[in-house]
């Protein structure tokens, strides 16, 4: 069944329309998707970007393209329909991991991303039905504690299992657009808006003053790159993952998929093995590459704990959104899956937090140490669940530390100390307490 336009309704009740008929037939083929880019849809998608974020090559601010916003957005919608527009450079900027390597950046001009965020919108709404409830990456109403709330619930249910960690080497970079265009033809009609996406996503970047063609991927920084890659992830692995395991595999299989990270458990050991050979094949046909260093397939279950504790060891851990995945007693003495902050990004995100503030020696002290304290209780906020007090105590403690050093390091007539400082950091409202974010209930 093709979808046509429906004259005399505002963009939103259309695109709501569009939602509702993919949740209601999930065969259904989308036509004459570029008549939800109007003047009012443009507009609405200015006032949702952040004017904070960092500017693309033509150092345009978005209060500077709202100044003018009727006449840009008219002429940017001429341009659209006319099949004229071109997205300028996106910038490149490189931030470094944790292994040493560097995650490429794409920074888009104030325009580009208003298109990118209008398209990404049409998308959501297309896609958002139809997918699987193993995936929980960039989806309204998921976040990563219900994909690690999923995934604690998924081992505990295979007492003697095994659980194959998943990392698909370079993902966001190496999405074949002739693979991902087949696909979005299955779905969508509308030559147009299909032309007007495979400008988006072959836009040219510039890095390191050289501009080139993005000729595969869909760069990490870009609005529309979530939902790209989920759609991707979820015709090649999520549909073919659900098909296999009930059509192939003995035993319970299941999946919890973030974007592009990935665990799956596995009831019976040689079910996981077999999946663990025949899962780079299936990537490989689609363009992706199996990362097999951070990759692997480990024994899991209490079972499992419990028998490898007999014998003086511990069963392997694994690492999934950025915490730790190891085994350990709960109260009643039952072995179980826990998570911990991950100490490499614990110790990067107080080397960040040091570097920041000694950025800022000369600035004010006070406004310095508020952002600061939004960036700890950020990072509270998202590490404070179950079984991690420890860590985040420590993360406390060591930001404090950290804060005195700076302090003391500004000069002053009287050295700083730390009762002093308690009184200071109390008064901004520097965290020392924080809501537990519980592992075992649902939302």
């Amino acid at each position: 069944m093709t979808v046509l336009s429906n004259d005399g309704q505002s963009w939103l009740t259309k695109l709501e329309r569009i939602g509702e008929k993919s949740a209601y037939d999930r065969q259904m083929v989308f036509n004459n998707l570029g008549h939800l880019l109007n003047v009012n849809m443009l507009k609405g998608q200015f006032f949702r970007l952040d004017g904070n974020k960092a500017v693309g090559i033509d150092r345009v601010t978005k209060a500077a393209y709202g100044e003018k916003l009727d006449e840009n957005i008219n002429d940017l919608l001429q341009r659209i329909r006319r099949g004229t527009y071109k997205p300028k450079p996106a910038r490149i900027t490189e931030i470094p991991k944790e292994d040493g390597s560097k995650r490429p950046l794409a920074i888009s001009c104030i325009e580009d991303k208003l298109v990118q965020l209008a398209v990404s919108q049409i998308l959501n709404k297309i896609y958002e039905p139809l997918f699987l409830p193993c995936s929980y990456g960039f989806r309204p109403g998921l976040n990563c504690h219900d994909a690690l709330r999923a995934l604690q619930q998924s081992t505990y249910r295979n007492w003697n299992g095994t659980v194959v960690e998943i990392d698909i080497r370079k993902y966001f970079n190496t999405i074949p657009h002739k693979e991902l265009m087949k696909i979005l033809r299955a779905k969508i009609s509308d030559r147009r808006f299909l032309r007007l996406i495979e400008v988006l996503i072959t836009a040219p970047v510039m890095e390191h003053k050289q501009v080139s063609i993005n000729r595969e991927g869909c760069p990490q920084g870009s609005i529309l790159s979530p939902v790209l890659a989920n759609i991707y992830l979820h015709y090649v692995i999520d549909e073919w993952f659900t098909k296999v395991s009930h059509s192939h595999i003995r035993g319970r299989a299941e999946m919890v998929r973030y974007a592009d990270d990935m665990v799956f458990t596995f009831e019976v050991q040689s079910e996981a093995e077999r999946f663990y050979k025949v899962l780079p094949k299936r990537l490989e046909k689609f363009g992706l590459k199996l990362h097999k260093d951070k990759s692997q397939i480990i024994p899991a279950g209490h079972v499992a704990a419990l028998r490898a504790d007999r014998s003086g060891k511990r069963l392997p851990t694994f690492n999934f959104l950025g915490f730790t995945c190891y085994w350990g007693k709960s109260r009643k003495g039952y072995w179980r899956l826990k998570f911990t902050s991950r100490k490499d990004r614990f110790a990067a995100k107080l080397k960040g937090l040091r570097g920041f503030l000694w950025k800022n020696l000369s600035s004010d002290r006070v406004q310095t140490l508020k952002t600061a304290i939004r960036v700890i209780k950020g990072w509270i906020n998202y590490h404070g669940i179950s079984d991690n007090r420890r860590r985040v105590k420590q993360f406390i403690e060591q930001g404090k530390r950290i804060i005195l050093k700076w302090l003391n390091r500004q000069g002053g007539k009287r050295y700083l100390n730390w009762e002093k400082l308690s009184k200071i950091l109390k008064a901004l409202g520097y965290p020392e307490k924080w809501k537990t974010v519980s592992m075992f209930q649902s939302r």
